[in-house]
């Protein structure tokens, strides 16, 4: 059995989902991440649905007066293809920081995990933009073979 996350679903605060905010989430992750807005014909609760560009995923935002609220680093993970589409998405995020206080980054970090057959590098950074959730950016290289001990 193979599965994947296709969608994150997230209850907001109806006054961030008004026109000027969503207003203000389709120009951010528009212009950081390259996601659009989707068609919500058929919704209940006029939701903001993100469209990330690749088919079937999409981030769901329904107004609720129930939303979520989450600790600061709670939140969901992208794998991108590589370093540099991950800098370069970092890089917007910090265009945007700097006239923009709502925009919360964690920046650029690897590790490397020595596993039994691998060697596996992690590059991740973090981005918040009004959502109670971040976004974090994950890169993955997977080092050579090892030979068995």
């Amino acid at each position: 059995m193979s599965t994947s996350i296709n969608h994150v679903a997230i209850s907001m605060d109806p006054a961030l989902l008004d026109a000027a905010g969503r207003a203000d989430l389709l120009d951010f992750y528009g212009d950081v991440f390259g996601w659009v807005e989707g068609d919500n014909t058929g919704e209940s609760g006029n939701p903001l649905i993100l469209y990330s560009g690749a088919y079937g995923e999409f981030v769901y935002l329904l107004p609720a007066d129930d939303y979520l609220r989450a600790p600061k680093l709670d939140h969901f993970g992208l794998k991108v293809d590589s370093l540099d589409e991950l800098h370069t998405i970092v890089d917007r995020a910090k265009a945007r920081a700097e006239r923009d206080d709502r925009v919360r980054i964690i920046d650029v970090k690897s590790r490397t995990t020595h596993g039994t057959t691998h060697d596996y590098t992690l590059t991740s950074a973090y981005i918040g933009f009004v959502l109670p959730l971040m976004i974090e950016l994950q890169h993955f290289v997977v080092g050579a073979q090892r030979e068995p001990a």
